[in-house]
């Protein structure tokens, strides 16, 4: 007689024992070695170059304006970390409070908020954001591995919606050889929403060539610019099995298709730089492998990783071109961390699931519809615009005579 087997899936979050308490300072250690590189490359183009090239009067101010980088990456760090310290001292009571702070990878949110935020992002912003994003992104929901949201894009959103005037005022993205270069002064990707399907001139030469993009020596923050940088910690964190390699190239592999259609059908049919600035500009190559694949706010399930993957480069899509926002990585991974739950428990049961046929109706239920958000995007962007506002006029569309 056979004996049956049966299979039952916990809870979120479903966390591999390798994944946790003895191997947390491995992981930890190898994030920051993959940002290790990312960090001295913003330091050398947006500190040390800058000092050397256009400071004439390098005195005691130049040289604090030179060290900004690290600067924020410190002061992030320190902030992060000390919110935590003082959760396990003052909540629970610990009695090794600073190793439990670094075991609940305290660094890692205020180190992140430091390389996504702008560059003149004033201190004390930066500090009010670490806290916030410690604070209301991950302590109160229990610490580390309770957390629903990335902690670090948290406090990025909080930056961004309460003192985006305050940063732009001391000076935004645009290092001192940037300012002094680039006339109109502003980052690759605000001058892409003026002009989504805007010509190479307009888009690219500005700020150089596409290779300029890509190995990162156009405005952005700390961390965004050198996509080149991004695909060596992809392939160290990958080896390593820090994070799942499926999450970064199924996401960056999508907004690269799409935005190549959405190209094509407004004149950038026979041009690959289009859909290749969609992945070197921005956070997305950044975002991709740092915050997309944090462990504890991604789905655990395999099938999940690869509709959370799909639904990521949908949405990114999705908000770079009918938002108000320049940028829709931050928003799309912040969407999703919603949405894991539903997306685990819908998954999770399609590794023992013996009708395949159950499996491809899951996955023919969210093809439809990421086919219908982006049927949603290409008919109403660039050419296709006046279709947009056909139906927007349209009676049937509002019930209320629609918006004149």
């Amino acid at each position: 007689m056979v004996q049956e087997r049966r299979f039952s899936v916990n809870k979120a979050p479903m966390i591999r024992r390798a994944d946790s308490d003895s191997n947390t300072k491995s992981i930890m250690l190898h994030f920051m070695i993959a940002l290790i590189p990312i960090i001295i490359f913003g330091f050398v183009k947006n500190g040390l170059m800058p000092f050397i090239n256009t400071v004439e009067d390098k005195n005691f101010a130049a040289v604090i304006d030179m060290l900004r980088p690290l600067i924020l990456v410190i002061v992030g760090c320190l902030t992060s970390f000390l919110a935590e310290l003082v959760y396990f001292v003052l909540v629970k009571k610990s009695k090794t409070p600073v190793n439990d702070a670094l075991n609940s990878y305290s660094l890692i949110p205020g180190l992140l908020i430091a390389l996504i935020v702008p560059l003149y992002t004033p201190v004390w912003v930066l500090i009010l954001g670490c806290l916030f994003g410690t604070v209301i992104g991950k302590l109160v929901f229990g610490g580390f591995s309770k957390n629903i949201f990335n902690p670090a894009l948290i406090g990025y959103l909080f930056i961004q919606t309460a003192f985006s005037g305050v940063v732009a005022a001391h000076g935004g993205n645009l290092n001192p050889t940037e300012v002094g270069t680039i006339v109109s002064g502003a980052t690759p990707m605000v001058a892409f929403k003026a002009d989504m399907f805007g010509s190479y001139d307009v888009l690219v030469k500005p700020y150089g060539t596409i290779l300029d993009f890509f190995l990162g020596n156009v405005p952005g923050a700390l961390g965004e610019t050198s996509a080149v940088l991004c695909l060596v910690a992809f392939l160290y964190l990958a080896i390593k099995k820090v994070i799942d390699w499926k999450i970064p190239v199924i996401y960056v592999g999508g907004v690269f298709v799409l935005t190549y259609i959405l190209g094509a059908f407004n004149g950038h049919a026979a041009d690959l730089w289009y859909p290749a600035l969609g992945i070197f500009s921005g956070g997305l190559m950044f975002g991709a492998v740092f915050m997309a694949t944090e462990p504890v706010t991604a789905p655990k399930s395999p099938n999940g990783r690869i509709l959370y993957a799909i639904s990521l480069a949908v949405l990114t899509v999705l908000f770079r071109y009918k938002s108000n926002f320049p940028e829709g990585v931050a928003s799309s991974i912040l969407v999703m961390n919603m949405l894991v739950f539903i997306y685990d428990n819908i998954c999770a049961p399609l590794r023992v699931e013996p009708k395949k046929w159950k499996v491809a109706l899951v996955y023919l239920g969210f093809a439809l519809v990421f086919l219908a958000l982006f049927a949603f995007v290409l008919f109403t962007t660039g050419k296709f615009a006046p279709v947009e506002a056909a139906m927007i006029n349209n009676p049937l569309f509002l019930g209320v005579g629609g918006l004149k």
